[in-house]
């Protein structure tokens, strides 16, 4: 219903770009020359959502009575909690999907390498809506379940707790890519442009008007 669909094994841009063309006039966002341009930018991105969210969690947790026994049950939760990262991951780019135009086509793929998965879809849509599309997963698998977790913090398990905050800490860094997006298109794109996909590249245009 969603016309999304998982293919596997990533291996290249052309699995991606298949008979893509890309419009007239089209604008390449300028994302730097390097990999370590963009996690740079990313990591510097993320640091004031990360920090302060840090320091409240440790102040929670000095309002938390019990103490952690390492035993068979912590090593359980642990694994278990190994085993979510990867399915929280996989639902990060399942949120992007969701978001696109409900009949373009959206694909996943799964980067083998790291564990990591990754959306593409090439739908041409507004500034706005690629913003809210980027940021939608972070929001809701990293700072609104931290919020839950304030409320729920002394409620349960102190093991349990803590390694529910500390996976919501992984999928706020998680997205400094789509972090990254964000700035680019705040900072690139005008208003009234389209953005869209092309490869592992984001591109804008604006639309002739008649």
């Amino acid at each position: 219903m969603l016309n999304i669909t998982y293919r596997g094994k990533f291996e290249n841009e052309k699995q991606l770009i298949d008979n893509d063309k890309i419009p007239q006039k089209a604008i390449q966002f300028k994302e730097g020359k390097e990999i370590n341009d963009i996690f740079n930018l990313g990591f510097a991105l993320v640091l004031p959502i990360i920090i302060p969210i840090i320091i409240i969690t440790i102040i929670r947790i000095q309002n938390i009575e019990g103490h952690i026994n390492f035993d068979l049950k912590t090593g359980c939760i642990i694994a278990i909690a190994i085993l979510m990262n990867y399915i929280l991951k996989f639902i990060h780019e399942y949120i992007h999907s969701c978001l696109y135009p409900i009949k373009s086509k959206k694909t996943i793929w799964k980067y083998t390498s790291n564990g990591a998965y990754l959306i593409y879809c090439n739908a041409k849509i507004s500034k706005i809506r690629f913003i809210v599309i980027s940021l939608a997963p972070m929001i809701i698998l990293g700072i609104t379940a931290f919020i839950l977790w304030l409320f729920i913090a002394d409620k349960i398990d102190l093991i349990i707790s803590l390694v529910y905050v500390f996976l919501t800490w992984i999928m706020i860094f998680f997205a400094m890519g789509d972090l990254v997006n964000v700035y680019n298109t705040i900072k690139q794109v005008p208003k009234n442009a389209k953005v869209f996909n092309y490869g592992l590249h984001s591109y804008w245009y604006l639309e002739n008007k008649s």
